[in-house]
């Protein structure tokens, strides 16, 4: 994704320390600036020295649970929460969001779609630090998308549908269910093998106009737009 003015400042609290370490170096690699913690207690010390702009958190941590600590900080102006967990039951999700969360990820993550869910989140809240326009547009009525050197790529309708859902969250995994409906069609007659045949062909259509142009896969969980923002017109 494009890249803001300025790097967002995250707090990583996680009580497993190699994952923690893992994780805080990627974000680091990726260009935030990243400060971590075990627990509430540790996370509190932090926030007293300074605000951050993105929280990402666990759920099962030692003392204060991720759930609470979220419910105690959402109120902070232009906060960012971020549950990341392994707890990925609907129950868990629906919890998440009711304490808080602005987006809720189950691990294990690629770290592309974190670092894609760290900036949208951060430039929603955020939208005084402007992105740079990529110059790529979709134009909705004429189904087609414009890149930057003024090439043009018709799209079906179906094709529409699907890449237009997956731009309204760049970086955020939209479930199979999510695409059928969209499509128009009930997800419970609908054959998954119809699904990644659907997006196979978007993929290959818009890896061959730009491999810049990526559509992931996020094993047994759906799939994400990871690419250059796209104006939606």
């Amino acid at each position: 994704m494009t890249a803001i003015s300025r790097p967002a400042n995250v707090i990583l609290v996680e009580d497993n320390q190699d994952l923690r370490k893992e994780l805080q170096f990627q974000l680091q690699h990726a260009g935030f600036a990243v400060r971590s913690a075990n627990d509430g207690i540790e996370l509190q010390r932090l926030l007293n020295e300074s605000s951050c702009d993105i929280l990402i958190l666990d759920v099962n941590l030692p003392g204060e649970s991720g759930f609470n600590i979220a419910a105690r900080l959402c109120d902070r102006s232009r906060l960012g929460i971020i549950m990341l967990t392994a707890m990925g039951t609907l129950d868990d999700k629906v919890r998440g969001f009711e304490e808080g969360a602005d987006l809720y990820l189950v691990k294990p993550i690629d770290r592309r779609e974190l670092v894609a869910c760290i900036n949208s989140l951060y430039q929603r809240l955020h939208p005084s630090n402007p992105r740079p326009t990529s110059g790529w547009q979709l134009h909705i009525n004429k189904r087609e998308l414009h890149a930057p050197d003024s090439r043009c790529l018709d799209l079906t309708a179906q094709d529409l549908s699907v890449f237009s859902l997956l731009l309204e969250q760049p970086g955020v995994t939209r479930d199979r269910n999510e695409l059928v409906t969209h499509l128009g069609f009930d997800y419970m007659h609908f054959p998954e093998g119809r699904t990644n045949t659907v997006i196979s062909r978007l993929r290959q259509k818009l890896s061959k106009f730009s491999p810049d142009l990526r559509i992931m896969t996020i094993r047994s969980r759906g799939y994400a737009y990871v690419g250059p923002d796209i104006e939606l017109i």
